[in-house]
């Protein structure tokens, strides 16, 4: 099982004298959402990594914005999935079935001029139905 420092509004998360740890659909969850929120190519170790949901903001929403903005987020979980794999494959005992990300069972985007929100619905290794929202918007 692995683990991930937890972090809330960007934060590290003390508890007491010791940093707070994130485990199972808990970190799942972070670690999705840090991909989807770090611009895509910020991380020169893992230049896949990111996303480009901050360049819908400000332009003109047309009938396909939402559909790329969903696409987007797809292309991201497919690319998590994808480490989480090579690294499966490289050390089996390394993760628990509860951070697998087994299956995207919803993806809803709504693009206003201002911010981009996006709400999914994901299944873990365990059968467990999670759901994450984020919002970006110029405000951040």
């Amino acid at each position: 099982m692995s683990f991930s420092l937890a972090i809330v509004n960007g934060d590290l998360v003390q508890k007491g004298s010791v940093m707070d740890l994130v485990y199972g659909v808990d970190k799942l969850n972070q670690d999705l959402y840090l991909h989807l929120m770090e611009g895509f190519g910020g991380d020169r170790f893992h230049v896949n990594m990111g996303s480009i949901l901050q360049e819908f903001i400000g332009g003109v929403v047309s009938d396909s914005t939402r559909a790329e903005v969903q696409s987007e987020v797809l292309r991201v979980l497919q690319n998590y999935q994808a480490l989480q794999m090579r690294k499966i494959k490289e050390d089996p005992q390394s993760m628990s079935a509860s951070e697998l990300l087994v299956s995207v069972d919803d993806i809803r985007a709504s693009v206003s001029y201002d911010t981009v929100t996006v709400t999914m619905k994901l299944r873990n290794g365990l059968g467990e139905s999670t759901s994450i929202k984020l919002a970006t918007s110029t405000q951040q």
